[in-house]
């Protein structure tokens, strides 16, 4: 006779289908987890089947939905377990070659990135104005043409500087060439006047801060020739009058120089230097003043800008002229410059040595004036006073009998 067992009761030695059910939820949990249920999952094995025909399967059918529900729970815990269990051991692994931080999935790393893209759900997506997209190469063209214009504007403005330079340099040079040729023509014209008394003065000055003056007492009267000069230098109109002033002085000290280096200043140069020789030889002596002393002196002081001797000295100088110095340190045995007398009491002074001495030379006139402005003990030079005055009309008589003598030996 068989024995039937119910469909849904327990089988000796197998266990029911919650314990199976338990049993395969217990391998799929990590060891941990294993270790820590394998008493539960063994009590039911050990439990007695229940009898009782369809009676007693109705609980085993509840009993089944609730392991099958509880499977499901089961799993997604386990699985959550065993994900998150994975994603550490994953992560802790990865994370330093792949620069996340331990414990941190790529999957779940916080970037800017994901942070960005993910849209909000409380706020509209912005949508980029494509008027903009197609407006910002504009604004580079446009930046990069304004500083074309900017630097091609600044390479013009130096061209035109320099040209502006060149031009005022040109002028002074014709200023230096007419000038020097005038006072060629009025020496030729006074050397032909037949009531000549030896001597000549020459209240000209033809020097750099006499020229300065020219053009800076122009833009001292008029703003628009001041606009008009500092267009020419290169220079913004509102400099103030020290450096236009000292701009102004560098380029006439360079046109200076070219007019010594130009064929026309060499020429003008030649034509007045032939004059002086017929003067020397007519036994004339030109007298004339060695510096400027005029107003752009004062003006130079008043704006604290230095104004040394070379900037004041005249270009009418030669080795031929006697000059009025402004220091008794000036001049040299070839160019004779005494200090201490203007220029009309030096000119009266060498008329009446002619008057003394009618057989003076113009370079014995010019040893007398230099013995008398020399401290020979000291070997210093000193300014003309009234003892040097009377020391060199005693000269010029002392040469007078000699000369007397002279010829009545002869």
């Amino acid at each position: 006779m068989s024995v039937r067992w119910p469909q849904n009761g327990p089988r000796p030695g197998v266990p029911p289908r919650q314990a199976r059910e338990e049993a395969a939820r217990e391998q799929a949990k990590p060891a941990d987890s294993k270790s820590s249920s394998k008493p539960a999952a063994k009590g039911p094995t050990t439990g007695k089947p229940a009898t009782g025909g369809r009676a007693g399967a109705r609980p085993a059918e509840g009993d089944k939905d609730s392991a099958q529900g509880g499977v499901h729970r089961d799993g997604m815990e386990s699985g959550t377990q065993r994900g998150s269990a994975e994603g550490l051991a994953g992560g802790s692994a990865r994370g330093t070659p792949e620069g996340l931080a331990p414990g941190t999935t790529r999957e779940t790393a916080p970037t800017a990135r994901n942070a960005q893209s993910t849209p909000n759900p409380g706020q509209a997506p912005q949508l980029q104005d494509p008027r903009l997209a197609r407006q910002a190469p504009t604004v580079s063209t446009e930046s990069a043409r304004e500083r074309d214009v900017a630097e091609e504007g600044s390479s013009e403005d130096a061209r035109a500087a320099l040209e502006g330079r060149a031009k005022l340099r040109a002028a002074v040079v014709e200023r230096l060439v007419r000038g020097l040729t005038e006072v060629e023509q009025k020496l030729a014209a006074f050397l032909e006047n037949p009531g000549r008394q030896g001597v000549v003065t020459l209240p000209v000055v033809l020097s750099e801060s006499s020229v300065t003056y020219e053009f800076w007492k122009l833009v001292s009267v008029e703003a628009d020739d001041r606009n008009f000069l500092c267009h020419a230098l290169g220079l913004p109109v509102s400099t103030d009058d020290a450096p236009l002033l000292m701009t102004l002085r560098d380029e006439v000290h360079a046109a200076f120089g070219e007019f010594h280096h130009s064929p026309e200043g060499k020429q003008a140069r030649a034509g007045y230097e032939a004059v002086l020789a017929r003067y020397e030889t007519a036994r004339i002596q030109p007298v004339i003043s060695g510096h400027d002393v005029g107003p752009v002196a004062a003006e130079c002081a008043r704006l604290q800008l230095p104004c040394g001797l070379e900037f004041t000295r005249s270009l009418l100088l030669s080795p031929l002229q006697l000059a009025v110095a402004l220091s008794p340190e000036e001049g040299t045995a070839k160019q004779v410059m005494v200090a201490g007398l203007t220029l009309p009491q030096l000119g009266s002074l060498v008329g009446h040595l002619r008057r003394l001495n009618p057989m003076l030379n113009n370079s014995q006139v010019r040893q007398f004036l230099l013995l008398a402005a020399t401290d020979i003990k000291n070997a210093l030079r000193k300014p003309l006073g009234d003892a040097e005055v009377e020391r060199v009309q005693e000269l010029a008589k002392q040469l007078l009998r000699l000369q007397a003598m002279a010829m009545l030996h002869v």
